[in-house]
């Protein structure tokens, strides 16, 4: 398949050789400072400075003119009043400059003044065939040149995300909450007015750009719908599309026309465009990434049906609630699962869908419950709750015992942290797989009394996921090593129980990892706490409430019936 014209056209925006900085200054209260800052730090590409008042600027020799600088320039990145925007894309034209990021203010957004000036950068740009991000822009980056083009420095971290803003602050927090998350981008684009790129060629663009896996887009207004539909549902068919689009009240549209120039239009249309188009619309920034880290790591159910496992009531009753108001199918129990379940916990377990042990201390038996579930025909998918942060709830197993002398529970510590740092170390996979499995056993069993039939039951259960190569991508080792080279220099009481209990998540992460490969269903899980949690590893990612959980699971129904829909015309 040939590729599109906008492949060739943007490449010198998002993989410059050479970029200059028109108004990059030495005083740092101005915007030229603060970007040439942020381009300095990373970029390895030549940069220039062009300052008509300085010789030098931050230690790079300084140009009058973008004409002056000897070599080719592939990229301009503008940092002037408005006024003076014009007669430099003249100069960048002369200069035979590719692309430019305009990042100065003052044109489309302030009203017919501005359009007028606007339009006179646009007719310049044209005749140099120069393509243009902004103006009213905060920059860009791209992880393929390393190019922080941002008009001040900001951390960003690179990964499979492509991400089109026109709103510099929403995308800024969207880039600062993906990196909290542990999760970057490709492409960051913070576009501004889109007097010349629209967005639909944006997302066209990465649409091509196969290190994207998922595009985001935040969108005040479009300039043609139609045109809009047409190109995106082209990318929509290979990989997701999640648009963040305000401007459903009176208020809101009329706040987009003085932020961006945009005209909002009526929210019905861009809904209905949206869904001609195959984007998934979502309501917040929280959603959007919430949503894009699923449909990484997470498979789309063919169909809504969901069961839910707690190891508290309240939860599951807030999740069932969640799942039911989004369409979701908190299905009845099978009667074969029932049998499986009277015999596996308390008398007062829930006896439904949610699955609640109703305080059955017996971690084990939970831990079995979702692959038994995830085997029936009849369910696809599972919120698996409260374990997506293992060490954040260690307490509820563990009843206080922060301060347990480990020495009275494992006889001989000293000489078997020898062994096992003599295992770790050989990397010998069938050893240390071996390892983890009589570890697990020997702390579950005296430190939770665990029955052995049930530590045989937990050896089948982890016995396909805990792979030494799936436990050596993680920190597992490591930290299990450090952990028992303590116990092994007569130091076994600095080793407390949220120690053990941390080395239980990467457990957990393998097990959830492994169910997903195996059946193919996606397997939502939560933690107990609000804050903000960070993709694992082994790329599990924990949600902080059965809100959000069941919001993600909608949404990657929606893209699976799209999908079908478009595969059936």
């Amino acid at each position: 398949m040939n590729k599109p014209a906008i492949v060739d056209d943007l490449k010198p925006l998002f993989q410059p050789n050479s970029v200059a900085v028109i108004g990059a200054s030495n005083d740092i209260s101005k915007w030229g400072f603060s970007t040439f800052s942020s381009i300095k730090s990373l970029y390895k590409g030549e940069l220039y400075a062009v300052n008509n008042k300085s010789s030098e600027v931050l230690g790079y020799p300084a140009y009058s003119s973008v004409i002056d600088i000897p070599s080719q320039v592939d990229l301009a990145v503008i940092v002037v009043p408005a006024e003076y925007v014009a007669d430099i894309m003249s100069d960048c034209v002369k200069k035979g400059v590719k692309a430019s990021v305009i990042i100065s203010a003052g044109f489309a957004e302030i009203g017919e003044k501005g359009k007028i000036m606007q339009n006179k950068v646009l007719e310049t740009a044209k005749k140099g065939n120069i393509r243009i991000v902004g103006p009213n822009c905060m920059g860009m980056w791209s992880a393929a040149a390393d190019l922080p083009a941002f008009m001040f420095p900001m951390t960003i971290k690179k990964g499979p995300l492509g991400l089109i803003s026109q709103g510099g602050n929403i995308g800024g927090a969207i880039v600062a909450d993906a990196v909290a998350r542990g999760i970057g981008f490709q492409q960051y684009v913070s576009c501004g007015c889109t007097a010349d790129i629209q967005m639909e060629d944006y997302i066209e663009y990465l649409g091509n750009d196969d290190s994207v896996k998922i595009i985001l887009v935040y969108i005040e207004g479009l300039n043609d719908g139609s045109r809009f539909i047409k190109k995106v549902s082209r990318v929509t068919r290979k990989k997701p599309v999640l648009a963040l689009k305000p401007g459903k009240t009176e208020a809101a549209a009329h706040a987009i026309t003085t932020h961006s120039g945009s005209m909002s239009g009526t929210d019905s249309v861009y809904e209905a465009a949206f869904k001609k188009a195959g984007v998934l619309r979502v309501e917040s920034s929280v959603e959007m990434l919430d949503v894009a880290i699923a449909l990484l790591v997470q498979p789309l159910p063919k169909g809504p049906n969901v069961v839910i496992t707690t190891p508290g009531g309240s939860y599951g009753v807030m999740c069932a609630d969640a799942c039911a108001l989004r369409g979701l199918n908190v299905i009845d129990l099978p009667p074969a699962i029932m049998e499986v379940f009277n015999s596996m916990f308390p008398s007062r377990w829930s006896h439904g869908n949610p699955v609640d042990p109703a305080g059955d201390r017996d971690i084990i038996q939970y831990l079995r419950a979702p692959e038994l579930l995830l085997r029936r025909p009849e369910v696809d998918a599972i919120i698996f709750m409260g374990f997506g942060s293992f060490s954040a709830i260690s307490t509820v197993f563990a009843s206080g015992s922060q301060n347990w002398d480990l020495s009275k529970y494992f006889d001989g510590i000293e000489d078997m942290a020898k062994i096992v740092i003599k295992i770790i170390d050989s990397g010998d996979k069938n050893k240390m797989k071996v390892l983890i499995q009589n570890l697990l056993s020997a702390a579950l069993g005296k430190i939770l009394a665990t029955k052995k039939s049930e530590l045989s039951d937990f050896s089948e259960l982890i016995a396909d996921a805990l792979t030494a190569e799936r436990m050596m991508q993680r920190s597992f080792f490591k930290n299990l090593r450090n952990m028992f080279y303590t116990a092994s220099i007569g130091q076994i009481h600095k080793i407390k129980i949220n120690d053990i209990s941390q080395l239980m998540e990467p457990i957990i992460d393998a097990l959830i990892e492994r169910w997903v490969e195996k059946y193919d269903k996606p397997v939502i899980t939560t933690t107990f706490t609000e804050g903000t949690s960070r993709l694992s590893e082994g790329g599990h990612f924990p949600y902080p409430n059965s809100d959000q959980a069941s919001a993600v699971l909608a949404k990657l129904l929606e893209y699976h019936r799209y999908l079908e829909t478009v595969s059936e015309s």
